[in-house]
């Protein structure tokens, strides 16, 4: 992936954990490495497939210099997320924020902290049986892009009947490809944060849910925690979830089987 890499820009602002840091203020230096095709813009001098870097640092001053963080953390956190939300093109990014004087009473010459994520794909099943099911649907993918989740395909919507044994109404189904720099478990965190903003209350295992949003691949990513397992255990026995897979992704090879979808529905389909 081609780079554009910014070194060492300065900016004087007012972050940090001592009262003495926000009144007084201090330097911070900037670097970064952003990682995007430049072919485009090279070769069709097509301005709108690159990165104005001498914007961008303004933005980053700007962007630095307009709230006061405890952490610097915080600081690169935010410009990592506002620096991909200005510039879609963007694919990668890692960002070094330095804090040369920092308060240690030590021989010091810089602490800092680096910040280095990069866009990936992802599958995101959603499912309703409650209410008006598909502007429930409707509701989450806009809530996905309000949080800055970028939504690259749609399924159909399919009408499913209830999956786990629990008598219930019928399902609207819908699974989305998404592209998002969120890491996994964060991804499944915004996630879980939407179905609570739109009011899912979890009272039965596979029981009615006004909103399901189930995060289903992120990549070829192999997960297995308390909290999180990828690729999803229960892809492969669904087969409303391989019909809506294999309409957008057909050729989309799951991380742990080794088959593309399109073979996965087949096989359940028989």
């Amino acid at each position: 992936m081609d780079q554009l890499q910014i070194k060492d820009l300065e900016i004087f602002a007012y972050h940090g954990l001592f009262p003495s840091e926000k009144e007084l203020g201090q330097k911070f230096i900037i670097s970064a490495t952003l990682s995007y095709d430049m072919t485009k813009a090279a070769t069709d001098l097509d301005l709108s497939a690159s990165v104005h870097y001498g914007e961008l640092c303004q933005q980053w001053t700007t962007w630095f210099q307009e709230t006061t963080e405890d952490l610097i953390e915080t600081v690169a956190y935010k410009l990592v997320e506002r620096t991909f939300e200005a510039y879609p093109l963007i694919q990668e990014i890692k960002l070094e924020l330095k804090k040369p004087w920092a308060p240690v009473h030590l021989p010091l010459d810089t602490c800092s902290v680096t910040i280095h994520r990069r866009k990936q794909r992802a599958f995101v099943a959603l499912g309703s049986n409650m209410g008006d099911k598909e502007a429930n649907l409707k509701e989450a993918i806009e809530k996905m892009q309000a949080k800055g989740i970028r939504i690259l395909k749609e399924s159909s919507i399919l009408t499913t009947e209830p999956w786990g044994g629990v008598e219930q109404d019928c399902f609207a189904n819908q699974i989305v490809e998404v592209e998002t720099w969120l890491p996994a478990p964060v991804l499944l965190e915004t996630l879980l944060t939407i179905e609570s903003e739109m009011g899912r209350v979890r009272e039965v295992h596979w029981g009615p849910r006004l909103i399901d949003l189930d995060l289903l691949f992120v990549e070829d990513q192999v997960v297995y925690t308390d909290d999180l397992i990828l690729p999803h255990p229960y892809v492969a026995e669904r087969l409303f979830v391989l019909e809506s897979l294999q309409e957008i992704a057909p050729y989309f090879v799951h991380p742990t089987l080794k088959q593309p979808i399109r073979n996965l529905y087949d096989d359940l389909k028989k």
